[in-house]
């Protein structure tokens, strides 16, 4: 559910900060170094107990304190959400006074980023693509964790005893990898065709077309980890050897990935910067739809620094992409592109100038 008020003590540049999110568009703007981006990352915090710029949370601690205190309130349904972050201590979560885990946030606060990592999503790696498949479907289907991680508890030990080189039990493990693998392998596929379908959408709204070519030509598939419409159990079974030599599964729900092709070429040897950074915003927004419209989740959309290597057309394009957008949004740029007749097309539009909210 969106978050209405927020509040940060002593998190990156802010020594103390307070605002009122709107449930519609929300626009920060401000020069480089005001704070943009810690706004931004503060409130995936709250959905995920995470950073999207850094692994080390302590990092978030404003230079010469000891712990950073985020407050966060749900109005709809009244939640309180408080995090605290201390040098020497884990990360401390409360919500609604009673301590949670961080796991338990992207359900209750789910939302979708997009943001520098996310903008180059077709040359990332498979297992940046399959990240952020699962992490939508973790927060549509509570039942895909538990087959998540049985999957990939199954293929250790096969990997175990492919490293060990002894493989009398293997067969066992083949059976049990194939069956969770093929159960993740479902998920995954339901929720790419759903996301392609409102992929396919949002261009038919948009016409991006008219600015990028390659739309007419990109075609985007599914692929599971494995060749051919086999079982991953005869696959697993008939690769034992070169698994052997390898020593570990060279097929499987573990090497999937979604695939971006241009006349049979690999979409990013052919797109700039610009066109991959587009193109990843639209799939984002189309997941984001996906849960919205398929799963009955309100995810936040929040999308840092929108304007960077787009020129106006494409600019433009992204902001009519939002008028279509009915979650709450949250995203920032370095300049104001919005004056009062345009912000009024917008759903519930709220501006906060960054050096003016310190």
């Amino acid at each position: 559910m969106p978050l209405t008020k927020i509040s940060l003590k002593r998190f990156r540049c802010f020594e103390e900060l307070e605002f009122d999110l709107s449930p519609g568009i929300n626009f920060f703007h401000g020069p480089n170094g005001s704070g943009k981006t810690s706004i931004l990352e503060s409130i995936f915090l709250f959905s995920s107990g995470k950073s999207f710029k850094s692994s080390n949370l302590s990092s978030l601690i404003r230079y010469d304190d000891t712990n950073f205190y985020l407050k966060a309130f749900d109005s709809e349904r009244g939640y309180i959400l408080e995090i605290t972050k201390d040098l020497s201590k884990p990360i401390s979560v409360l919500l609604n006074n009673t301590k949670t885990t961080t796991s338990k946030l992207i359900r209750e606060f789910p939302c979708t980023t997009i943001h520098n990592n996310t903008f180059s999503f077709a040359d990332a790696s498979p297992d940046f693509r399959r990240k952020l498949l699962d992490r939508s479907i973790f927060v549509a289907d509570e039942n895909f964790s538990s087959d998540w991680f049985s999957f990939y508890r199954a293929l250790k030990q096969r990997n175990s005893l492919l490293k060990s080189g002894y493989i009398n039990d293997i067969s066992i493990w083949n059976e049990s990898v194939a069956k969770e693998g093929t159960s993740l392998t479902s998920y995954r596929k339901s929720f790419f065709n759903k996301t392609l379908n409102e992929f396919n959408n949002l261009i038919d709204i948009l016409e991006p077309e008219k600015v990028f070519t390659f739309l007419k030509s990109i075609n985007i598939k599914f692929y599971k980890g494995w060749d051919g419409d086999d079982s991953l159990l005869n696959t697993l079974s008939n690769n034992i050897s070169s698994d052997l030599k390898r020593r570990s599964t060279v097929f499987g729900p573990h090497k999937a990935d979604i695939k971006f092709l241009i006349n049979n070429i690999d979409a990013r040897q052919l797109l700039s910067r610009g066109e991959q950074k587009f193109f990843s915003i639209m799939w984002c927004c189309a997941q984001n739809e996906v849960l919205k419209k398929s799963y009955g989740v309100d995810p936040s959309l929040i999308i840092d620094d929108i304007k960077s290597e787009l020129d106006d057309r494409v600019f433009w394009l992204l902001i009519n992409l939002l008028k279509h957008n009915r979650n709450q949004v949250i995203f920032s740029c370095i300049d104001d592109h919005f004056s009062s007749k345009i912000s009024a097309e917008f759903n519930e539009f709220k501006k906060f100038h960054v050096e003016q909210l310190g």
